[in-house]
């Protein structure tokens, strides 16, 4: 999903924020002994908020700046639409081979392995598709056959390769990294948090969380019940991020139609209806909780179940639930 300030995604998967009438923060989960400093932003789409637990209050102020710095710099280093952007340069460029800085050199070789990880259900160069269905405006529609079958020929990341700090794309693939970079960005902004010193702290980004120095608890939002909860985790140095066919969607006919594609086919994946991923990387949980809500609930599953450190929740399009082996050792017991 590109990021767009004009469109305020307002349905947040794993919910610590709950969106109403405008924005309303619940703290009901956190024991009103601990002093805490909690600070919200909208960025990337979504809103971004920051908890920090610490007595020294310039300090955590100081973190809480800083970290949302950092947060809205990668907002605009993978934009899609800021012509700045080196993403933008990239999908508009002639030029079969693009270099790279560092950053963005590391980054994409991760999305490559995660590529062939998932064997390509996770897939940041589907931008065509985002296009082609409207996605990435206001009023997005089923696209004609023609349309479709080009936005797919022009997609996969099979077209892409990586080498000596170039990319070299080939057709006209558009880039989109929307499924990992709020991962990317929760982990760098806990990082810099970090980095003063600073124990206990939350960060989440429409969604996708991670806290560390306590067991945070947090809830996972039922895909069709606003303000509803379908469990209730706690994370201490954990993250978990959400994929989910209520974010983003319209209703032609009858159907709904999500923003998450099908590499394969070029249509929304259609079975399931969210996706949780828990592992102590959001970059990792972000993309991996994408590629399981392509895959489906049984073999997404079996992906996880392979991996080490990582669990899931799945709800299936007939609100069944799949969850990995481990996945109840972080459910809140006194739900």
């Amino acid at each position: 999903m590109s990021f767009r300030k004009k469109r305020i995604i307002i349905y947040s998967a794993v919910v610590i924020v709950f969106f109403t009438a405008g924005i309303y923060i619940a703290n009901f989960f956190i024991p009103h002994s601990e002093k805490i400093i909690n600070r919200t932003q909208i960025v990337m789409g979504t809103v971004a908020e920051i908890k920090i637990i610490d007595e020294n209050d310039d300090v955590s102020n100081n973190a809480i700046n800083f970290a949302f710095k950092e947060i809205n710099r990668i907002e605009k280093l993978f934009s899609t639409f800021d012509k700045k952007s080196p993403i933008w340069g990239i999908n508009h460029s002639d030029n079969a081979k693009i270099k790279l800085n560092d950053e963005l050199y590391n980054f994409i070789q991760i999305c490559d392995s995660l590529w062939r990880l998932t064997n390509g259900s996770f897939d940041p160069s589907l931008g065509s598709l985002t296009l082609a269905w409207g996605f990435n405006g206001d009023n997005p529609s089923v696209p004609q056959q023609k349309k479709l079958n080009l936005a797919l020929y022009n997609s996969g990341w099979k077209n892409i390769e990586i080498s000596d700090k170039e990319i070299i794309k080939k057709k006209k693939i558009q880039l989109d990294f929307g499924s990992i970079t709020k991962g990317y960005a929760v982990d760098r902004a806990i990082d810099i948090i970090k980095s003063f010193g600073i124990k206990k702290a939350l960060v989440n980004i429409g969604g996708e969380v991670k806290g560390i120095g306590r067991s945070w608890k947090i809830g996972i939002k039922h895909p069709r019940i606003m303000n509803l909860l379908l469990s209730k985790i706690k994370l201490n140095n954990y993250g978990i991020a959400t994929s989910g066919d209520y974010e983003k969607y319209f209703f032609a006919n009858g159907k709904r139609y999500s923003h998450i594609f099908n590499p394969l086919d070029g249509y929304p994946a259609n079975s399931s209806r969210s996706v949780s991923v828990i592992n102590k990387n959001v970059m990792f949980a972000d993309a991996l909780s994408t590629a399981c809500f392509v895959l489906g609930p049984i073999e997404g599953i079996k992906l996880i179940n392979k991996l080490p450190d990582t669990e899931c929740l799945i709800i299936d399009k007939k609100g069944i639930e799949f969850k990995s082996k481990g996945f109840d050792e972080f459910r809140v017991s006194n739900q």
